[in-house]
């Protein structure tokens, strides 16, 4: 009876413990702290989003084609020549002060603003007075008329880049979705791994049971010394396996430490959940539906067709030719000092405007060409990407949807095996004191119940890793401590 009820009691108290180190206490840890944990500070999650912010900067760079562009240059110059003719200078000095503003707009016209000013000390016959001092106002347009018109193909590689940096974001909440389902998969493996190190010291403890047993009958004649040595042995390998348990515990529990980029590495962790078997009965068509709606990979994809969408329509822009409509007009005066070229220019100005068509383009244009059909074949795999992975994603709700259910039905046939094994072991047992069995019986008996139970650990573990799955493809995060929601209620 002593046996009868020391399994009972253990069946029942098989919780998650952790390994005691003798410098540090162990750090208790929920499956919530450890998913909110590994959002803060996994750093592959910090590499996407680092990647978002590069593409911040990508998109504030495309922005600057649409500057405003100031410049100004300021100068002095002399010459002095021997002259070849007589209205040739022999002595010149010059200046110049320019100040402006050019700007692109989205349409593709280029207007620039321009202030000049000049001026000139010479001995030439040539000017009627000396020194002279001019400034002049201007104003010049360009307007593409084939190659760069419009504001579609203007402001393409803005669009693309705001198209790409959202695409980053859905990126970077994908990327937390798969880091969850991974934390909480590596969170139970380390629940399972404390499990069956108890189940590997009851087995233990059981077999060492057996062998003060036998050692007892022996000394008391009822059995002989022959029928130690299978105890012995057993007791043996199974203090091999305990040792190979320890050592799964130290292997999940830095699996975890890995992905929450834990800083207590030397500080064990003691789980504190165990695996819901609260049944959750998903509906595939939702579930599906869900995953094509709300998975942020497709629509990171969708945004990256969209970009490549105005990479295209820039590309093959950008293999017309070049003709561009210009003009320009400008005012100013000439006067012997600069104050008197103000009062010229308002009321005898010098005036200048021109008017005209250029046309340009490569030989064989190739490069334009080239850049077109690499656009064009990117756009075409973007798609097929896409395509490929809705069809990975209703592969995988239809599996993922599959294992839930199955998995509910391991738990309940694992539970039955379980207490049929124990069932059998205390018959074993009593037979074994009353002489009708031999210890062989006994520790098949042992060994079967303590695989029954690993196997029923197992299968809750499973379980409840089946439900982080089913988080995961549908693109979603879950942060209770149990069980994810089900997927009719997720929508």
């Amino acid at each position: 009876m002593k046996h009868m009820v020391m399994i009972c009691i253990v069946v029942h108290t098989i919780l998650p413990g952790s390994m005691l180190s003798a410098a540090e206490p162990p750090l208790e840890l929920s499956v919530r702290e450890a998913v909110e944990t590994a959002l803060v500070q996994n750093l592959g999650l910090r590499l996407r989003k680092e990647d978002v912010a590069f593409a911040e900067g990508t998109a504030e760079a495309a922005e600057g084609d649409f500057d405003t562009q100031l410049f100004a240059d300021i100068g002095v110059g002399g010459e002095r020549n021997n002259p070849p003719t007589l209205i040739t200078a022999t002595d010149e000095r010059s200046g110049t002060w320019n100040a402006g503003a050019s700007k692109r707009l989205t349409s593709g016209t280029e207007v620039e603003l321009r202030w000049n000013n000049d001026g000139l000390n010479t001995d030439s016959p040539v000017f009627l007075f000396d020194p002279v001092y001019q400034n002049k106002a201007s104003v010049s347009v360009v307007q593409p008329l084939l190659r760069g018109r419009g504001e579609a193909v203007q402001t393409a590689d803005l669009e693309a880049a705001r198209s790409n940096l959202a695409a980053r974001g859905f990126l970077v909440d994908s990327e937390a979705a798969d880091l969850a389902a991974q934390v909480k998969n590596a969170y139970w493996e380390l629940v399972f791994a404390h499990q069956n190190l108890e189940v590997l010291q009851l087995s233990l403890q059981l077999a060492e049971q057996l062998l003060d047993e036998t050692e007892t009958r022996i000394d008391a004649g009822t059995l002989a010394l022959i029928d130690l040595y299978q105890p012995q042995a057993e007791v043996a390998q199974r203090e091999q396996d305990l040792i190979g348990g320890e050592r799964a515990i130290g292997v999940a529990e830095d699996n975890l430490k890995l992905l929450l980029n834990s800083d207590n590495w030397l500080i064990p962790f003691a789980p504190t959940d165990l695996p819901s078997t609260q049944p959750i009965e998903p509906a595939i068509e939702v579930v599906l539906d869900n995953a094509l709606a709300n998975r942020p990979d497709i629509k990171a994809s969708e945004l990256q067709i969209q970009a490549t969408e105005f990479e295209v329509k820039k590309a093959e822009n950008d293999t017309l030719p070049a003709l561009d409509l210009f003009g320009s007009a400008g005012f100013g005066g000439t006067a012997d000092n600069y104050g008197n070229t103000f009062d010229k220019a308002v009321n005898d100005a010098d005036t200048q405007w021109q008017l005209g068509l250029r046309i340009s383009r490569p030989l064989d244009n190739s490069f334009a060409r080239g850049r077109y059909r690499q656009s064009v074949a990117q756009l075409n795999s973007n798609r097929t990407s896409l395509a490929l992975l809705k069809q990975e994603i209703r592969r995988s709700v239809k599996v993922t949807v599959r294992d839930v259910e199955l998995a509910l039905k391991a738990i309940e046939a694992t539970t039955k095996t379980a207490l049929a094994n124990r069932k059998r072991l205390e018959a074993e047992q009593v037979k074994f004191e009353a002489g009708r069995a031999t210890t062989l019986d006994v520790l098949i008996a042992q060994q079967d119940f303590s695989t029954a139970l690993s196997t029923e650990n197992r299968a809750k573990v499973a379980y409840a890793q089946t439900l982080a799955e089913l988080d995961r493809i549908q693109g979603i995060i879950t942060l209770d401590d149990t069980a994810a929601a089900p997927a009719s209620d997720a929508k």
